[in-house]
């Protein structure tokens, strides 16, 4: 999980340059007993996939279970399988499964790029902001090329440019003043996945055979400006920042957030946040 890269990775994709975010930390939240939001994205992926009445369809980086829940309900005789590479985040899955009684979702602790599946053994693959953000780029897209079955399809959300998050940017415009570089998301990575065409050339020279790309917008409302604070100070993926500051640095970094997301205050008191993610879907 602190894995550091420097300089090009393989077909010239870039290679981070800081240690990648440790998503076990995430692992003790709201999120260890209920299941993940049904959020925008995850219906308008699913919505690019046809419908799998059986097989298996592969949530690539699942983290808790998000979109592999809500694609287990809406193919009751497919089985689900999600895997990510955080063993603690699979746990959790693993107990959300059990609690709410979903028997056709499974979890893998599994490395996007390395997956211990066979070849040709998936029906369908589906990931939400992990594929095509984490792990080695051209690696895990041929692993994928080489788990699907021919003619299978995908779809995924992936991050953009940051810019395009305003929640996380506004986030970390704010903790660049008080913080070193190598302390926040590796952001400068992901905005360089985001360079047009790159992700649409390395699917296609992995096998990917018909492909499909969009932006989707959607807005993500917060309820108080104790709402938006509490992004900042959350586990992942701006801990180890927060965690390095002292008392003092807390205040004054709440105080500049607050300020910073004025910009997004409602005339209720709320805040709407403007978001856009990329869609990415097609088939081997």
């Amino acid at each position: 999980m602190t894995k550091v890269t420097r300089g090009q990775g393989q077909d010239g994709v870039p290679a981070r340059h800081r240690a990648e975010v440790d998503w076990n930390r995430g692992a003790d939240g709201p999120q260890a007993s209920a299941l993940p939001p049904v959020i925008p994205p995850t219906r308008a992926l699913l919505g690019n996939l046809p419908v799998q009445a059986e097989g298996l369809i592969l949530d690539l980086a699942c983290g808790v279970g998000s979109p592999a829940f809500e694609a287990a309900r809406q193919n009751p005789e497919a089985r689900v399988l999600g895997v990510d590479r955080a063993d603690k985040l699979i746990d959790t899955a693993r107990a959300l499964a059990a609690a709410h009684a979903i028997g056709n979702a499974d979890f893998e602790v599994m490395s996007l790029d390395a997956l211990a599946l066979p070849n040709e053994s998936v029906d369908a693959a589906i990931s939400q902001f992990g594929f095509l953000n984490e792990g080695d780029l051209a690696v895990s897209v041929k692993e994928l090329c080489r788990v699907l079955k021919d003619g299978a399809p995908f779809s995924v959300a992936t991050w953009d440019v940051l810019e395009l998050n305003t929640l996380f940017s506004t986030v970390a415009e704010v903790l660049r003043r008080h913080v070193p570089a190598e302390l926040l998301p590796d952001f400068d990575y992901l905005n360089k996945l985001a360079t047009p065409g790159l992700r649409e050339r390395v699917l296609r020279q992995a096998g990917i055979s018909t492909l499909h790309t969009e932006m989707f917008s959607w807005r993500v409302p917060m309820p108080s400006a104790a709402a938006v604070l509490a992004v900042v100070s959350a586990p992942v993926p701006f801990g180890r920042a927060w965690d390095s500051l002292a008392d003092s640095e807390h205040e004054n970094v709440k105080s500049e957030l607050k300020q910073a997301a004025g910009e997004f205050r409602t005339a209720d008191g709320t805040y709407i946040f403007p978001m856009a993610c990329r869609l990415y879907w097609g088939s081997r």
